[in-house]
């Protein structure tokens, strides 16, 4: 957009119209962050709004910036004032501007690709060729709008579940999503974890199989460990050494990717009261490496040892 569009001034709180949209993605860690700037030295980043529609100046981008400045009691922001063109550009400036900013996480995204393809009209295709993502970032984001139940939502806005894993979870049916996303989050499951067990979910028309992965989705990934083994050999069979050798191995690799994750979710406190046995469990971790290239130098997939078994 030419910078002769463009035009910075000063504006009442008042005068600026909030966009829900933009306000879905909005927590209040995002507002909290702002509040500690604003409370300080006022409000230091314009805002950036629309030319005056009916009077009012359509927010494009600072949503948590505005409301921080509400929230401290700052009546006037700095704002860049541009010409967006009719409410379908808005929508398109303030798509854009999300990939700019990190205060609007994958549900504003959602909501604002909703409007522009649902309301305006605008092609999938446009969008792709607009943000320059994939048709499929495109469509996962539009997916989280329209399939996401509200508690889940919830839960990416707070951070509780990152939207990598949402995506996963609104392909699952909207009355079940909630109950197995906490599960899922309190058995400290990844992206690649959630992927595989709704995955089962569709899959199968088992009622029982369907609410094990709901209710105790890390007892149902190992059992769906073994749905998906190859065939063991003969002297590996039931209970053997191989069998249990590689339970063994897909229970340690579980618990290992659980305790990473929970550590890139926890906050500072929680690092440093964990931090020695963590820092044990990378010194372990680092001890495996070089046993396990010792061991496995030899071991190819035509042998029957290279099989994996869980």
């Amino acid at each position: 957009m030419p910078t002769q569009m463009n035009e910075a001034c000063t504006l009442k709180t008042r005068q600026i119209v909030k966009n829900p949209a933009l306000t879905l993605g909005m927590s209040q860690k995002d507002v909290s962050k702002y509040k500690k700037v604003a409370a300080a030295y006022g409000n230091v980043a314009p805002v950036i709004v629309s030319a005056p529609v009916n009077g009012g100046y359509h927010i494009l981008a600072g949503s948590a910036r505005l409301e921080a400045s509400i929230q401290t009691g700052i009546n006037e922001v700095p704002a860049v004032m541009v010409n967006g063109g009719d409410e379908a550009g808005r929508l398109k400036l303030a798509l854009m501007m999300t990939a700019m900013r990190d205060e609007v996480n994958a549900l504003s995204e959602g909501a604002l690709i909703s409007l522009l393809i649902n309301e305006y009209g605008v092609s999938p295709r446009e969008l792709v060729n607009l943000l320059g993502k994939s048709k499929a970032w495109v469509s996962k984001r539009l997916s989280m709008d329209q399939n996401l139940s509200q508690t889940v939502k919830k839960m990416v806005t707070d951070g509780t579940l990152c939207p990598r894993s949402a995506e996963e979870v609104a392909k699952l049916p909207g009355d079940v999503q909630a109950e197995f996303a906490g599960n899922a989050v309190n058995c400290g499951l990844n992206k690649t974890e959630v992927s595989l067990l709704v995955a089962a979910y569709r899959n199968t028309y088992s009622g029982d199989v369907r609410q094990k992965i709901i209710k105790s989705p890390l007892e149902a990934l190992s059992k769906l460990g073994e749905h998906v083994k190859k065939k063991p050999a003969l002297d590996d069979r039931l209970n053997g050494p191989g069998v249990k050798l590689g339970k063994a191995a897909n229970y340690a690799a579980q618990m290992l990717l659980k305790a990473v994750n929970m550590a890139e979710n926890a906050d500072e406190k929680a690092l440093f009261a964990a931090e020695g046995p963590f820092r044990r469990l990378r010194d372990i971790g680092e001890e495996t490496i070089l046993t396990l290239n010792r061991l496995l130098e030899d071991v190819s997939l035509g042998k029957p040892g290279g099989e994996q078994a869980w």
